[in-house]
């Protein structure tokens, strides 16, 4: 009580002795709070272009019922599976795949901002494919993460800043289906290996707000995630990051938030399956959709949360396959929405 009552004396004594000097500050800084910024980051799966729908002269009208839906993100990344190299090696669908430059095109007319190109198919046509891919690609003017032309292309961080919120992009692959470059262009595919994950994360971590991986790994066609997939994604949480973005299963796969002892949390989707592919053998893989989180920053303040999955599904008119919202075409579509919430668990909102 003694303290007390010296510290509001004190306190007391210095506001009179100014009234009576009136010597009060003549004007006064306000502090203004931050306002907060939430922005939305998204990714779909893979654009998987077998030659039944490679052959298409305008992509466009198949991603149309989706450009809404796609244009409302603020940043979106696709995965970019089959090179768009065709104009070098003509239009070749699986197991090797070459696909029209043009899907370029469409990706940006529906809203995506970014590609990844670190996946399995990355390396089907060997060096020449590689010099084409990126011809298009910058040609295009779109940024990519995972496959690069050069060293220093490999080590210059991927950030975009979206209304102050400062994002670090990553992509790895488990492999290239046993096609490799020379030894001396090991920049030109970022594949999964623990230390340098963990090297770049933490190298990223430093310059930005929050750091989202694509992953492509995991077994094709089954609607969980392996052990492997789930130990990265606890090696990637314990890195540091704050959402992992799974392709390569071409199928839906479970969505999980991982938090390890240092309170760390990630959001992890195993797999968004395709978005525009026809693996006619396995039904399920005509069900994916765009896996998103939403970004709120306040002064130093940063969250992650709202984890979403818009689902969309391939429908065939006519003699085009179009993609539509799953919630649009439920009674057209081999799945509905309650099969996408049963795969991807009850945590994340399905829509």
């Amino acid at each position: 009580m003694k303290l007390r009552f010296f510290m509001y004396s004190f306190v007391l004594f210095l506001l009179v002795g100014c009234t009576e000097r009136n010597d009060w500050p003549t004007e006064v800084e306000v502090i203004k709070e931050q306002p907060a910024v939430t922005v939305d980051l998204a990714m779909i799966g893979d654009v998987l272009l077998h030659k039944r729908i490679a052959q298409y002269e305008d992509f466009n009208p198949s991603f149309e019922p989706m450009k809404d839906i796609l244009s409302s993100y603020d940043y979106l990344i696709a995965n970019q599976e089959s090179a768009p190299i065709a104009n070098e090696f003509g239009i070749i669908g699986y197991p090797r795949f070459s696909s029209p430059p043009h899907i370029l095109n469409t990706l940006q007319y529906v809203g995506v901002d970014m590609l990844n190109l670190a996946n399995n198919h990355t390396v089907d046509w060997g060096q020449p494919g590689i010099r084409t891919l990126f011809e298009n690609v910058e040609a295009a003017n779109f940024p990519y993460i995972g496959a690069y032309q050069s060293d220093e292309d490999r080590y210059t961080p991927r950030i975009v800043d979206i209304d102050g919120v400062l994002i670090g992009m990553l992509g790895y692959t488990y492999g290239t289906n046993g096609f490799y470059l020379p030894e001396n262009s090991s920049y030109s595919v970022n594949y999964i290996e623990d230390a340098k994950i963990i090297r770049d994360i933490e190298n990223l971590k430093s310059l930005v707000d929050v750091v989202a991986v694509s992953m492509h790994w995991g077994p094709e066609y089954v609607t969980t995630e392996n052990e492997e997939q789930r130990r990265l994604a606890s090696l990637l949480n314990d890195a540091g990051a704050d959402v992992v973005f799974g392709s390569h299963p071409h199928i839906l796969q479970p969505y999980t938030k991982l938090t390890n002892d240092k309170g760390q949390e990630t959001h992890v989707f195993y797999s968004i399956g395709n978005f525009f592919a026809t693996i006619t053998s396995v039904p399920d893989t005509f069900i994916g959709g765009a896996a998103s989180v939403s970004i709120t920053k306040q002064g130093q303040d940063v969250t992650v949360s709202n984890p979403t999955f818009t689902a969309s599904t391939m429908i065939m008119e006519g003699d085009h396959y179009v993609i539509y919202p799953l919630a649009h075409v439920q009674e057209r579509a081999v799945r509905d929405l309650t099969w996408v919430q049963e795969v991807l668990g009850p945590d994340v909102t399905i829509r």
